[in-house]
């Protein structure tokens, strides 16, 4: 008896430490993505790139500035949009967390 006891306390231990470790999201992502979304100037959105798709991963170096680390889409101009609007921009202070590579999907209004 004390053998089935002692394994379903060391299962329930080992199920929710793997629960907690699989929690990898920032707490930070909502406010990083928003601060992210206002960097785009919508006024000046070039009307080639309208409806267009894009997947961009990110990090936030020590200073506050965007990096950007790669650009997933199928429109050049799109990429060359994200890049000049996005990287090396300065963001508020505690809307991230430094060393994390953020994944921030993109979708350019019609």
């Amino acid at each position: 008896m004390k053998i089935i006891l002692y394994f379903t306390v060391i299962f329930t231990f080992l199920s929710v430490s793997c629960a907690l470790a699989n929690d990898t999201e920032p707490k930070n992502t909502k406010a990083l993505t928003s601060q992210i979304y206002n960097l785009f100037d919508e006024e000046n959105v070039p009307d080639q790139i309208r409806g267009q798709k894009a997947e961009v991963r990110l990090a936030v170096d020590d200073k506050g500035l965007v990096r950007i680390l790669s650009i997933s889409t199928n429109s050049s101009m799109l990429s060359k949009y994200i890049k000049e609007n996005i990287d090396f921009q300065e963001l508020r202070k505690g809307s991230y967390d430094e060393d994390i590579v953020y994944l921030v999907p993109i979708e350019v209004a019609k």
